[in-house]
């Protein structure tokens, strides 16, 4: 595994894909928490749901879009130019909550899982073109890992930083 992390660009392509994880997954826990605190019966089951929709539907409108983008375009370019979208978003998530602006940041949960739907074929595609056929299975769970660290590793964070928060008002 070590050997992997040699391979130039290997490095950073990892830490993206544990950012993005991490970034998409804590947006939505935020959200998740404060519609749990803030509302009940069938308003929670369908702004639950709401959120769900807006988190999975990018991906089936895109998945089209996105695999022929990646085919096209290089896959480089793509998440470097996703990535940066990424931080963008990110931003603008973090100023409604900052603002207090709830319904625009859920709103920008579509844009967030556009942005993480067009990149994920290039995401997966990069990794045979990055490591070849000898390690492409040990890049795959390198990858499978990192993502799954990322999401169980966001989940303690972001509730911790939800429940603090929300203990000093």
């Amino acid at each position: 595994m070590k050997q992997l992390f040699k391979i130039g660009g290997f490095t950073p392509y990892i830490f993206i894909i544990f950012l993005n994880a991490m970034t998409d997954l804590g947006h939505k826990i935020i959200l998740q928490n404060t519609i749990f605190k803030a509302y009940d019966g069938s308003e929670l089951i369908i702004l639950t749901a709401i959120v769900n929709a807006l988190i999975l539907l990018p991906f089936i409108f895109l998945f089209s879009p996105a695999g022929f983008l990646s085919d096209k375009y290089p896959k480089v370019q793509i998440i470097r130019v996703a990535s940066l979208l990424a931080v963008g978003i990110t931003l603008l998530i973090l100023f409604s909550y900052i603002m207090g602006w709830f319904w625009f940041a859920f709103a920008m949960t579509f844009v967030l899982a556009g942005q993480s739907a067009i990149y994920s074929p290039a995401k997966y595609g990069l990794i045979k073109e990055m490591v070849g056929n000898e390690k492409l299975t040990q890049a795959n769970a390198m990858v499978q890992s990192i993502t799954i660290i990322s999401i169980l590793a966001g989940a303690v964070i972001y509730s911790i930083f939800f429940e603090s928060l929300l203990d000093n008002q």
